[in-house]
């Protein structure tokens, strides 16, 4: 790619660091777009990269790179062959890299594609002021909805639509939601607007406390020794319908299966460290079902953001903090901390 310019990023170079940096800003080349970002935000999975040992991350290609897959802001450039976006165009870019050819990213599921790749492993990612990517990435943000909205909607909101649609969550229906970081809050304020019955479960007393300011119905302590009969008890004795784990933690994923009642849904969305689980107890004997939650897909984008629209869903209120990105040690130490909510940088002055 023709280069031109410098732009500020946050590069990580790993062993719970970041740093701020100037690179090259990069020209689009044929099918690829380029977005002035405007905002952008910490996932939990940014917290793996930070979390890597700085010899793991030198030796996989990955510190060169911004960190981040969550933004949204004006697309600057386009360029050869490009008829969508345009300039001007305010855009969510979606998180995920596909080859834009196999059945998958046709289906707008590229999280399936066998090419995939990632922003901030294979190039810059979203915590920089202008990001390079596919024209096929970007989602349309409508003028009613903020930058910072468009950055909730990006990943962790999102990946909540997602996980609900398979959770079915409805006025007769209870519904538990392990892990209360910002994908579980949102699925706290998007369950809610369906009309379900809502518990969420964390450890950490901050994040219960979120969840019950956004509408949770209750909020328990998941390290407490009677949660699985404190659920039984919320769910008039016959256990919750179903239950989404976003924590991705052992005991989490399995508290998850045992607090489901007979014929339940467990779907499951956080990625971590795999659980010991006994199929003929745990899922047999209440013939209950399991289903993964990737993301989402792009085919949803326009039915996510009608369906916050339409609810008039608060999700800004998942936002506790804002930097800018000279302090982006600060905020990722604060993430690393996993009692927060949602935590965004304003790249309008980068």
């Amino acid at each position: 790619m023709n280069q031109m310019a410098e732009m500020t990023c946050v590069l990580c170079p790993g062993d719970h660091q970041v740093e701020v940096a100037t690179t090259a800003i990069e020209h689009p080349g044929p099918g690829e777009m380029r977005v002035r970002t405007m905002a952008s935000a910490i996932c939990g999975s940014d917290l793996h990269h930070y979390r890597t040992s700085q010899r793991v991350r030198s030796e996989r290609g990955w510190s060169q790179y911004a960190i981040g897959h969550e933004s949204s802001g004006i697309v600057d450039a386009v360029g050869p062959g490009v008829h969508y976006p345009s300039e001007g165009d305010r855009v969510v870019v979606f998180g995920l890299l596909g080859c834009g050819h196999c059945k998958h990213c046709r289906r707008g599921e590229p999280m399936f594609c066998k090419g995939s790749r990632h922003f901030s492993r294979h190039q810059h990612g979203t915590d920089s002021a202008y990001l390079v990517a596919p024209a096929r990435n970007a989602l349309l943000l409508q003028d009613d909805f903020s930058f910072e909205m468009g950055v909730l909607l990006s990943c962790n909101v999102g990946t909540a639509y997602g996980a609900l649609r398979k959770a079915k969550p409805s006025g007769d229906r209870i519904l538990g939601v392990f892990g209360l970081g910002p994908v579980g809050l949102a699925c706290v304020l998007l369950g809610k607007a369906h009309g379900a019955s809502v518990v969420g479960i964390d450890p950490s007393a901050d994040r219960r406390n979120l969840a019950l300011h956004l509408g949770g119905d209750e909020a328990v302590d998941s390290a407490a020794s009677d949660l699985l009969e404190h659920l039984e008890a919320f769910s008039g004795g016959d256990g919750l319908h179903a239950t989404i784990d976003t924590s991705g933690q052992p005991s989490a994923r399995g508290a998850a299966i045992d607090a489901l009642r007979v014929h339940g849904t467990c779907i499951e969305v956080g990625v971590g460290h795999d659980p010991s689980i006994a199929p003929s107890e745990q899922i047999l004997f209440k013939e209950i079902t399991i289903r993964g939650s990737w993301l989402y897909k792009q085919y949803e984008w326009e039915s996510l953001v009608e369906f916050v629209r339409r609810h008039q869903i608060p999700i800004e209120n998942l936002i506790t903090h804002r930097f800018q990105p000279e302090d982006a040690a600060e905020a990722f130490e604060l993430a690393n901390t996993a009692t927060s909510g949602k935590i965004i940088f304003d790249w309008s002055q980068a």
